[in-house]
């Protein structure tokens, strides 16, 4: 058993057991909506985790350690992602968006780009062994250049599906203290991939030709 592997899994769904009880201090209860989403979001979780740790325990081992040599713009933006999109939006859609709220075609809507959020981001990571948590040149682990998979569509997949995620999460929670906050979400990940990318492509042998190759760093045809 890879102990490092289980122990980010068991964070993994603390964060979302957290969500959840922030949306509930927030709300005051849960409703229909709210119990369908945060189900869906914890079981993801545990299910995402368990096909990645059987096809490869160690990137889940390597993404539980965010103390590395990642530059320090790379550590701000991560804390400031990390406590936005995993608890802040949350209690904040607890505290605007009121409860009973029926199931109609945006909730149906942001499900769907959830599920599709997360699909590609356990693509991503069953297909790239070197995709940490921390954005860092692994010279300890020989990093190489990954361009299968999701990776031959654009060149940063997981931060793609954090835009859909961003979309998913407004459609689900509408306020619009949730499109405030899901807007600044999207732009730390628009500045974290660029600079990001321009790290990858000064340091990384082989990374410019594949920047070439594959021209869009998050959504085709247009960036």
């Amino acid at each position: 058993m890879n102990k490092g592997a289980v122990i980010h899994i068991l964070k993994l769904l603390a964060e979302r057991f957290i969500g959840a009880l922030l949306f509930f201090i927030g709300a005051k209860g849960f409703d229909l909506r709210s119990g369908i989403f945060f189900s869906v979001y914890i079981a993801v979780a545990l299910v995402s985790g368990i096909v990645i740790y059987k096809s490869n325990p160690k990137t889940l081992e390597k993404r539980s350690k965010v103390n590395t040599n990642s530059p320090k713009w790379d550590k701000v933006l991560l804390l400031i992602f990390w406590l936005s999109a995993f608890f802040i939006v949350y209690y904040a859609a607890g505290k605007t968006v009121p409860l009973g709220k029926k199931i109609e075609f945006d909730f149906i809507a942001g499900m769907i780009l959830y599920m599709i959020s997360a699909v590609i981001t356990v693509k991503a990571m069953l297909e790239n062994t070197f995709l940490e948590s921390t954005a860092r040149i692994q010279k300890d682990r020989n990093q190489t250049v990954v361009s299968t998979g999701p990776y031959s569509v654009v060149r940063h997949p997981t931060y793609a599906a954090v835009l859909i995620w961003c979309a998913a999460i407004v459609c689900v929670f509408p306020s619009m203290e949730v499109w405030l906050l899901s807007h600044a979400i999207a732009v730390v990940i628009i500045i974290r991939t660029e600079l990001e990318d321009n790290m990858l492509i000064e340091q990384l042998d082989g990374y410019k030709e594949y920047s070439e190759k594959v021209k869009y760093r998050l959504i085709p045809f247009l960036w």
